[in-house]
């Protein structure tokens, strides 16, 4: 459920071990995905799992691409959640094309879009499979809506932040989740950074010092120098450049995420 705690003075998974960073197999940590925790100097970690590729040191990954056809999703029924707490919320959608394995978006967000409670961002407990492209699934919300929903509701469905990470491709599909400090294997948990100074690869596009920086349109995991057009910023801006970079090299930068 989505409720208030405070920041952990020591995280689930050890940064490093015997002088040298860390990741793990272990999958009780999948539920702490997303989840930030500081550094004794400053800096700002993340932890995450990564996606089916092995993700290298030093570039920037995005959270697991969304699905366009789990988005906009047409409501077909609603369970209220009870007031004695044993019944909890539910909401059924029909998928636009795509299957759903079991789980996929636990601890993710079901986003109310359109129609009756739309603007409410919902976590979602968990959901069964459903192999039919165009079939319904049962949702299971966390939290309960405050404006109850009904069949004019369409919902989008977003990954838990930090699941399945990948390196960030040239056209966004998600958003930034942070920069490797070390090697991750597919599928394996490890930190990200996500705010202070870290080492990332740069494009050709080679931003001055102090100046902001964004995600590289020309290669993948890469930062360049953040976009503008008739003064306005045509990319997300996630810190900036310590000093000028060098195309294909890997230049300390302070981030912000």
């Amino acid at each position: 459920m989505s409720r208030i705690v405070q920041r952990g003075a020591t995280g689930a998974l050890s940064l490093t071990a015997g002088g040298t960073f860390q990741a793990s197999t272990d999958a009780n940590l999948q539920t702490l995905c997303g989840t930030r925790w500081d550094l004794e100097d400053g800096r700002e970690v993340v932890l995450v799992s990564a996606g089916a590729t092995n993700l290298a040191e030093g570039k920037l990954m995005q959270d697991a691409a969304l699905i366009a056809n789990h988005q906009n999703l047409v409501v077909t029924a609603v369970q209220a959640y009870s007031d004695n707490g044993n019944v909890p919320a539910t909401v059924t959608v029909t998928l636009g094309g795509t299957a759903v394995t079991a789980d996929e978006y636990a601890l993710g967000y079901a986003v109310v879009v359109d129609g009756t409670g739309a603007g409410q961002t919902l976590q979602i407990a968990s959901h069964p499979a459903q192999a039919t492209t165009t079939g319904s699934v049962v949702v299971t919300l966390a939290d309960a809506p405050n404006t109850a929903l009904d069949t004019t509701s369409k919902i989008s469905l977003v990954p838990q932040p930090g699941n399945g990470v990948i390196i960030n491709p040239t056209t966004a599909t998600n958003v930034p989740r942070g920069i490797t400090l070390y090697p991750i294997v597919a599928t394996d948990f490890g930190y990200l950074l996500s705010k202070g100074t870290v080492s990332c690869l740069a494009d050709t596009t080679a931003p001055a010092a102090g100046t902001p920086i964004s995600p590289s349109v020309n290669t993948a995991g890469a930062i360049m120098q953040t976009a503008y057009a008739t003064n306005v910023v045509t990319e997300a801006v996630i810190g900036q450049a310590i000093y000028a970079t060098v195309s294909a090299k890997y230049y300390p930068v302070v981030i912000d995420l």
